[in-house]
């Protein structure tokens, strides 16, 4: 076609994308984190490698691209990373494009679309949405959205009739985790709810508020709050039945002084999510992980880590899911550790936040739109300053460089009432002593995991001594009831002696 001239707008095939083009919110804040654009292929449109953009003049305030050939006839998301804040006004998103075919060039199309004043950088949610785990309390884990500094928050539960039933004021959030306690008479009633924050932006000072709803279904009782001992335990329930997965599919949850995390179960979505509070920092969950899928025609176990480090995103994630588009049936198991490794490339030798352990089972059946279903529980634990039964007690190691593979930092033990002293020790160099040591005359059985392989040796009698694996984990059932999860990960034969290093993390804790 002939060239435009005269300022005139370029016309025909390739003057424009046969797309049509939405974001997934309005509220600037909702973009920050789980923000998408959606983009909509014709159906016999063709398009590649489309970078999206959502500009304010010449700025661009958010970008996401992907690679490769879009579907025809089908939406396509697109994970938009913000740069830099919004405030309310109109914005135009802008997609930029390949088109296959005689089109030399890339092509753009954009739209308006409208910002609203931003809602409070806070989430509230639901430890369980089943009214048998609400009794007397609703428990909520509050998250600040992307590390948003909060003040003084009014906390207010919602009736299914817009009355408040109950509410809470916390004077202070910061950036930290809270587990939100909100008083109730009896239990809910089956219905839904909604969940109303109303809070000071500390770095703007501005008051704003956020909001949030969830169905509570019946059933439950096995995730009711548990009293605070010397073990902080939390049980997690994602409940729902006859596909009905729509504000019923997270169950939250904090690991104190390392972050929040979600229990997420829909058809679409199957995985923990872990959102750590200090950038700073770096932080890691490994877990063992046995799935079945699709009623026995496949199985797998295998250790697994995902980690926040520099680069890596603001959050991490476990899926429970096997395959993409997700299996249609699965059952499975979560056996892990989340633990906190110091200062980002820092030498070690630092205090360490408590590690938190979990165990976790879920079910799914998403063959039939109407009649899918998702069960997944979950046991979370953490040591606290208190002294009573049931306990939970922790070792740690991190060293980061031969130079600061000291005494000091090698080694680390407790003493836990009942067993005896449990101690790690991960000594640098290739020779060095890598051990996991429980000085009691108690006998236990020993799982180590390493890659796809597990194995079992069993000690009638203590003290047991077990090798720490070198990318893996251990698994202590101690005669007397109590147990220990161990995740171990170490290199000791870089010939760059700063390139070494180990880190370990242990609980010791009672079954609750």
């Amino acid at each position: 076609m002939p060239a435009a001239s005269n300022g005139a707008k370029r016309q025909g095939p390739c003057s424009t994308l046969p797309i049509n083009i939405k974001m997934s919110t309005h509220d600037p804040t909702g973009l920050l984190e789980d923000g998408y654009a959606w983009i909509y292929v014709n159906p016999k449109g063709k398009i590649r490698s489309a970078m999206v953009r959502v500009m304010r003049g010449n700025r661009t305030y958010a970008r996401g691209r992907i690679v490769g050939r879009m579907a025809s006839g089908r939406t396509t998301l697109v994970r938009m990373h913000v740069n830099q804040r919004m405030l309310s006004g109109k914005y135009r998103i802008k997609v930029t494009a390949g088109k296959p075919g005689k089109c030399g060039h890339r092509v753009s199309k954009s739209r308006p679309w409208r910002f609203t004043s931003p809602s409070l950088g806070l989430k509230a949610i639901p430890v369980s949405t089943r009214i048998g785990d609400n009794v007397d309390v609703v428990r909520f884990a509050l998250r600040p959205v992307r590390r948003t500094k909060v003040g003084r928050t009014r906390v207010s539960l919602i009736g299914p009739g817009g009355g408040v039933i109950s509410q809470q004021v916390i004077n202070s959030i910061g950036n930290k985790q809270i587990l939100a306690e909100l008083p109730i008479k009896g239990k809910l009633k089956a219905a839904k709810y909604s969940v109303r924050l109303s809070g000071q932006d500390l770095a703007t000072g501005n008051y704003r508020v956020s909001s949030q709803s969830w169905r509570f279904g019946k059933g439950g009782g096995g995730a009711k709050p548990v009293p605070t001992t010397g073990q902080l335990t939390q049980k997690i329930a994602v409940d729902w039945t006859n596909g009905k997965w729509e504000e019923r599919q997270v169950g939250g949850f904090i690991a104190p002084g390392i972050g929040y995390g979600e229990v997420v179960c829909s058809p679409y979505q199957q995985w923990v999510r872990f959102y750590p509070s200090d950038a700073g920092r770096e932080s890691a969950m490994m877990t063992w992980t046995y799935k079945n899928w699709d009623f026995n025609k496949g199985w797998e176990k295998s250790v697994r880590e995902a980690k926040y480090s520099e680069g890596t995103g603001p959050d991490f994630r476990e899926g429970m899911n096997k395959f993409g588009p997700t299996e249609k049936h699965s059952t499975g198991t979560f056996q892990g550790i989340i633990s906190d490794r110091g200062p980002i490339d820092g030498p070690g030798g630092v205090a360490l936040a408590p590690p938190t352990t979990f165990d976790l089972d879920w079910v799914w059946d998403f063959n039939k739109e109407g009649s899918s279903y998702c069960h997944v529980k979950a046991t979370f634990r953490t040591q606290t300053d208190q002294l009573t039964d049931p306990l939970a007690r922790s070792v740690q190691i991190v060293w980061r460089g031969d130079a600061n593979a000291t005494p000091a930092n090698t080694v680390s033990d407790v003493d836990f009432p009942g067993l005896g002293k449990v101690q790690a020790i991960c000594q640098g160099g290739p020779n060095g002593y890598r051990r996991l040591i429980v000085d009691s005359a108690i006998g236990g059985s020993v799982y180590t995991r390493e890659g796809s392989e597990d194995y079992k040796v069993s000690q009638a009698n203590g003290p047991l001594v077990m090798r720490l694996p070198n990318n893996g984990m251990l698994f202590v059932q101690m005669d007397n009831g109590d147990r220990i999860l161990v995740s171990s990960r170490w290199k000791v034969n870089d010939p760059v002696a700063s390139n070494n290093w180990c880190v370990v993390s242990a609980q010791v804790y009672s079954p609750s």
